[in-house]
C-alpha cells in the first residue's frame, strides 16, 4: 500500500491500512484491520459506558444515592473498561495519535473534576452552579473527540475489503480520478493495471473456499510487498486486483508488473494446514492518456488483461489500440 494517507481528525492524524509505511506481508495488513475493528468497537463502547457513568453521577449527586467507586475512587478513571483498555495501551503505535492522547486528557479530566464534585455532594454540600457548569464543559469534550474518532475509523473499515484487508472499489474511482488528474496536470505517467490469479475457479473447485480465500490474502500480500510505496492496490472484485502506478511510464510500469508476476510464482501459499499451492497471475496494463476517461482506461486494461488470458496465461499484456480486435 502506498505511503501517506492519512485520514483527518479534526486536525489530528490517524494513519489507516494505507499507512505511511509498506506493510510487507498479509499478517501484518491483517493485523493493523483487526485493530482498527478493535479500536472502533472500544471507541463505540465508551461512549455507551460513558452515558450510563453520567446517568450514575447524576443519580448519586442529585438524588443523594451513595456512589460507586468508578464516581468517587481517586483511580476512578481506571476502573471502567474504556480508561482501563487506555491505560493498558498507551503505548501502541494505532494510538500514538494527538486525537487519542486529546481524548485522554478529557477523559481524565471529566472524571477528576466529576469526582471532586460527588464528594462535596457525600459531604452534603451543594454544588455551585458555576462548578455543575464547568462540570458539564468538561463532559462534552469527551463525547465530541470519541465521536470524531469513532465517524474516522466507521469510515476507513467501511473502504477496506474484509478478507485482503486491502482497499475496495467504495473510493476507488474517486482515488484514480484524482490521480489521473494530478498526472494529466504534472504531466507525469500514470498506469492503470489490472491483474487476475489464473486458474482461480480450479482452486475453489479441488481444495475449497477457504484454501480460496487464503490464496487471495497471499497474493495481495505479494503484490503489496513488491509494489513502490506510492503504489495503490484494490479489490477490483472476486479474484481480480487493480493497480495505479503514479510516475511509472509503460516501461517502468511494465517491469513493476513483471517483478509482481514472477515474485508471486517463485511462492508456495499454505493452505488447508499442511498443503502448500504455487498460482501465477495475468495483467493488463494501460496508460492513462488525456483523451480517454478512467473508465475507459480500466476497460482497456481489461481488453490487455484478457490477451494475456487467451495467450497462456502467466504474463503480461501492454493494451495497444487494435487489440479489442485481435483473434
Amino acid at each position: 500500500m502506498p505511503a501517506g494517507r492519512r485520514i483527518a481528525l479534526s486536525g489530528a492524524k490517524y494513519t489507516d491500512c494505507r499507512m505511511n509505511e509498506k506493510i510487507s506481508d498479509m499478517a501484518g495488513i491483517n493485523e493493523r484491520n483487526e485493530e482498527s475493528q478493535a479500536v472502533l468497537r472500544m471507541i463505540a463502547n465508551a461512549l455507551e459506558e460513558h452515558e450510563n457513568w453520567l446517568q450514575r453521577w447524576h443519580r448519586a449527586v442529585v438524588c443523594g444515592t451513595e456512589p460507586d467507586r468508578e464516581i468517587v475512587s481517586d483511580q476512578a478513571k481506571f476502573l471502567g473498561p474504556f480508561g482501563s483498555w487506555l491505560a493498558l495501551n498507551d503505548n501502541d503505535g494505532l494510538l500514538d495519535q494527538p486525537v487519542f492522547s486529546e481524548l485522554g486528557a478529557a477523559h481524565t479530566d471529566m472524571h477528576e473534576f466529576g469526582r471532586l464534585l460527588a464528594l462535596r455532594a457525600v459531604d452534603g454540600k451543594p454544588i455551585p452552579p458555576e462548578d455543575y457548569e464547568a462540570f458539564i464543559t468538561k463532559v462534552n469534550p469527551f463525547n465530541s473527540v470519541a465521536r470524531r474518532i469513532r465517524d474516522a475509523f466507521q469510515q476507513a473499515t467501511t473502504q477496506l475489503d474484509p478478507l485482503t484487508g486491502i482497499h475496495n472499489r467504495q473510493t476507488m474511482m474517486l482515488e484514480l480520478e484524482l490521480e489521473r488528474e494530478r498526472a494529466l496536470r504534472t504531466g507525469t505517467p500514470l498506469c492503470i493495471v489490472l491483474a487476475d490469479i489464473d486458474h482461480f475457479k480450479a482452486v475453489n473447485d479441488t481444495h475449497g473456499h477457504a484454501a480460496g480465500d487464503a490464496v487471495l490474502r497471499a497474493v495481495a500480500g505479494s503484490y503489496l510487498s513488491h509494489l513502490r510505496p506510492y503504489d495503490s492496490i484494490y479489490r477490483y472484485g472476486g479474484e481480480e486486483f487493480l493497480l495505479s502506478l503514479p510516475n511509472a511510464d509503460e516501461d517502468t510500469a511494465f517491469k513493476v508488473v513483471e517483478r509482481l508476476r514472477e515474485a508471486l510464482g517463485r511462492e508456495e501459499i499454505a493452505v488447508n494446514g499442511s498443503d502448500r499451492l504455487s498460482v501465477t497471475s495475468s495483467f493488463g496494463l494501460c496508460m492513462v492518456e488525456d483523451e480517454r476517461s478512467i473508465k475507459q482506461t480500466i476497460e482497456q486494461a481489461d481488453q490487455a488483461l484478457y490477451a494475456a488470458k487467451r495467450n497462456g496465461r502467466n504474463r503480461s499484456v501492454i493494451w495497444r489500440p487494435g487489440l479489442e480486435l485481435d483473434s
